[in-house]
């Protein structure tokens, strides 16, 4: 099995009411996991948060130019901008997610900082050395070889621009049971593998940067990683039955179910990581 870019699109288009119903996408714009600490008292406080401690990590200030790499609904972007007063440009593969972030920067009257487009970010197009930042909330696991990304990356940014990642990391020399896991989460999300943590480092250096934040933030997700598991326990019946009587669902449609399932028992299970990096262009 082998997910193409427009798999990925697809996979968005299918999930969206899924995320409006258990992640109340309308009003977080959000699309992770985010980032539960002691400054957080409820689910949608710790969406927002993930954006406070990405932002933190890489040091963004109000001069600074960000890509957005996989902006979803815009949500990030948005919040960039609006608290920190940066530039930003946000990019999907898919139209509809581009089409209502530009609709919420206009609404929040931000298109002054925030634009959004559809593109691939192995391959945007933009000139070199354009950005100080490059930010990736949960869609660097989309490339298919990780290096792709950060060849890019290295080339958009600026000497001593930073990219920031928020991401799933599977563990090394997965086997059996737990493989079949990992590998169930992964294509429910249209994924076509996760990157192994020592692997992706070294991968961060070959394409010259040096890392500055290596961070598991696996126990910071899990209370949405349970959220997540609840509504996979109640919305199992109907799923399963939707998926019998409506011959037209997808493939796709239908194991985005079980991965709700897979991604809990996975992370109870040490199977897969969250993982938070940080890391500086050298040159």
């Amino acid at each position: 099995m082998s997910f193409t870019k427009n798999d990925i699109s697809r996979y968005y288009d299918l999930s969206e009411v899924h995320y409006n119903l258990m992640w109340n996408l309308r009003k977080s714009k959000s699309l992770h996991y985010g980032y539960w600490d002691d400054s957080v008292s409820n689910f949608h406080e710790s969406l927002l948060n993930l954006n406070k401690v990405l932002a933190r990590h890489a040091d963004i200030k109000p001069t600074d130019y960000v890509l957005d790499a996989g902006c979803g609904v815009g949500g990030s972007s948005v919040w960039l901008a609006k608290n920190i007063g940066c530039k930003v440009t946000g990019i999907s593969l898919n139209k509809e997610q581009v089409r209502k972030a530009n609709l919420l920067a206009a609404h929040q009257q931000l298109n002054d900082h925030v634009s959004f487009s559809v593109n691939d970010y192995t391959d945007t197009g933009f000139p070199g050395q354009s950005f100080n930042i490059v930010w990736g909330i949960e869609s660097v696991c989309y490339a298919n070889d990780k290096s792709d990304f950060l060849k890019e990356a290295a080339r958009l940014l600026k000497s001593g621009g930073k990219v920031i990642i928020a991401d799933f990391f599977k563990q090394d020399k997965l086997k059996g049971e737990d493989a079949e896991i990992v590998k169930g989460m992964a294509h429910g999300w249209a994924i076509n593998d996760f990157s192994i943590p020592h692997e992706f480092e070294q991968k961060l250096k070959e394409n010259g940067f040096n890392i500055l934040v290596n961070e598991d933030a696996s126990q910071a997700i899990m209370p949405s990683a349970k959220r997540l598991y609840k509504a996979y326990l109640l919305g199992f019946i109907p799923a399963k039955l939707y998926g019998l009587l409506n011959r037209k669902a997808t493939s796709l449609g239908k194991r985005n179910v079980d991965t709700a399932k897979y991604q809990y028992i996975g992370l109870k299970k040490n199977l897969w990581q969250y993982k938070i990096y940080c890391a500086q262009k050298i040159n």
